[in-house]
């Protein structure tokens, strides 16, 4: 891109003074980095942000869920807690005993222990949700939550984001037990892929247009299956869990003023 000679170098609305070529992918303004927020597609701008926001509440009577407007304090709890997870088991436990005391590991044996013989160590479908193999994966992972989780817990309201959250990270967990073949499986991808789906499926329910989640979080599920160390199984189940779990929640508020009749 060029830029003609003469012309005034775009400039942030909220902030005159300083230069920027970054646009809001909403509205098109240059944004400065102090006003860029990240959403699901690109950057938008704080204006934007607060707008969508605003937006929200009549699309949350539609949905029947009671809305939490404010600070996303589940998602920044989960955020903290992966961090921490991460660095009390590399850092104190020592990455092999972690990997190995939280990680999901589905061979026959551990699969005839767990599932067949009530073993006693079902926390590992959660712990391994909190398991990431280096600052790369719990980067990535936690900026997709970061992106996602801000806009639906607002949405849905707290407890019914932590359900979604916790119901597609275990159904990321069984997806590994009854599929895989075997490895040390571990991350939040599962629950993430779940938060998509959920998301898609209240998008589909709005009738907004859903093609390009659909899209990204498919190319994500591709990788998954043609690159190695990828759990394509947990992703499968996450997005499965996710989905299954945000029909039910609408289909329960759905009927819910049916039964106060």
């Amino acid at each position: 891109m060029t830029q003609q000679p003469g012309a005034a170098a775009p400039t942030c609305p909220r902030h005159p003074d300083r230069v920027s070529y970054v646009r809001c992918q909403r509205c098109g303004r240059p944004t400065c980095p102090e006003c860029q927020r990240p959403a699901s597609v690109g950057i938008q701008c704080v204006d934007c942000v607060k707008e969508a926001r605003a937006q929200a509440r009549p699309l949350v009577n539609r949905l029947g869920f009671t809305s939490q407007f404010g600070t996303p304090y589940v998602t920044y709890g989960l955020i903290a807690l992966n961090v921490i997870a991460y660095l009390y088991g590399t850092y104190v436990l020592g990455t092999g005993r972690w990997r190995v005391d939280w990680a999901l590991i589905p061979n026959p044996t551990v699969y005839q222990e767990f599932i067949l013989g009530g073993g006693d160590e079902w926390y590992r479908w959660i712990s391994s949700g909190f398991l990431h193999f280096g600052l790369l994966h719990l980067g990535m992972n936690m900026l997709v939550l970061f992106q996602f989780g801000t806009q639906l817990e607002p949405l849905m309201g707290r407890l019914r984001y932590a359900g979604l959250y916790f119901a597609s990270m275990i159904g990321g967990s069984a997806s590994v037990m009854l599929i895989s073949g075997g490895g040390i499986h571990g991350g939040a991808s599962g629950a993430i892929f779940g938060l998509i789906a959920g998301y898609a499926v209240v998008l589909f329910k709005l009738r907004l247009d859903y093609r390009s989640l659909i899209t990204t979080a498919g190319l994500w599920l591709v990788l998954g299956f043609v690159v190695p160390g990828i759990s394509w199984e947990g992703h499968l189940g996450g997005a499965v869990g996710g989905a299954l779990t945000m029909l039910a929640m609408l289909r329960w508020v759905e009927r819910k003023p049916a039964r106060s009749r």
